[in-house]
């Protein structure tokens, strides 16, 4: 009867071994298909900014909206645009205020970050130019990005914050 309680007891001792060893591996196969997915945000994400930045420097006071979430927290002015059509009266007093001689803006560094309530940070270095490729001004602004079923990732909130030179967004 020993035995038979031994192989048993052994028998039961592999299947628990077996099982955690089974979780293990789910866990991280689950593991690595959030960081893939993850991954597939984040590509979506920079190619939603690239055509913001081209709706911005077009002009095109519609298509700057459609990147967005309402409401959306301006925070560099302390407002909170409502509708779609508060982010283009937002965005055309803006363009109304920018360095004189605008002419277009290049993208230095972008850095996506998941935040703790899975929405995404893009933090952004840029530079405007004039006509003449004479630098008028370096910035940097971070964006939050939340996910809308209907829409796809869309810009929530955006923040301009102190370009350091010596300091890259990947450092924040």
């Amino acid at each position: 009867m020993t035995i038979w309680r031994n192989i048993i007891f052994g028998c039961l001792a592999i299947i628990v071994t077996l099982s955690i060893y089974q979780d293990n591996q789910m866990d991280k196969e689950l593991a690595a298909v959030k960081d893939r997915l993850d991954n597939i945000h984040k590509i979506q994400i920079e190619s939603s900014y690239r055509k913001y930045v081209q709706d911005f420097i077009d002009n095109d006071f519609e298509a700057i909206a459609s990147h967005f979430m309402p409401p959306v927290n301006f925070k560099l002015y302390d407002f909170v645009a409502e509708t779609h059509e508060d982010v283009m009266n937002q965005y055309m007093d803006m363009k109304a205020n920018i360095q004189e001689g605008y002419a277009y803006s290049l993208i230095d560094e972008i850095v996506i970050s998941k935040t703790s309530n899975n929405n995404f940070l893009l933090c952004a270095d840029y530079t405007r130019y004039n006509s003449d490729d004479q630098i008028l001004f370096e910035g940097r602004t971070q964006y939050i990005y939340i996910f809308s079923l209907n829409e796809g990732w869309k810009i929530n909130s955006l923040d301009s914050i102190a370009r350091d030179k010596n300091q890259s967004c990947k450092n924040l």
